[in-house]
């Protein structure tokens, strides 16, 4: 049997996921990071419209969040904390909403509320310009 990541995506208000994955891969400020058993220790800053997947989780074989702004920290002994400011599941994510929240940001020109509609949209698997 091949080792697991533990993993858990969290927010202020609670927790959004937790469980055994194969590999994660986040969007950091400096890039996508991709984790998997072994990894070393790493702190990384999580970007304000970072989409984050688990693969080999659930019985899909995969979970995926929209995650904005905090960290990425990895232990040494296989935990993965995805620390967000907030975060949603993929399927808890109103795509009309999340559109529209777009518009709104596009036409206020947030770039901070324009990031995180567009990574929602990309977690429930729209596609986004």
């Amino acid at each position: 049997m091949s080792k697991k990541l533990f993993v858990e995506i969290v927010s202020p208000e609670r927790e959004i996921w937790a469980g055994e994955g194969d590999m994660v891969i986040a969007k950091t400020v400096d890039g996508e990071i991709g984790v998997q058993p072994g990894h070393v220790p790493v702190l990384a800053v999580l970007a304000h419209d970072a989409v984050v997947r688990v693969l080999g989780a659930r019985e899909t074989g995969e979970v995926v969040a929209a995650a904005h702004s905090g960290f990425v920290s990895v232990s040494g002994e296989g935990r993965v904390s995805i620390l967000a400011e907030t975060a949603e599941l993929a399927e808890d994510i109103d795509v009309d909403r999340a559109r529209t929240a777009l518009t709104s940001a596009s036409e206020g020109g947030d770039d901070i509320a324009l990031g995180r509609a567009r990574s929602r949209l990309r977690a429930a698997g729209e596609e986004v310009a």
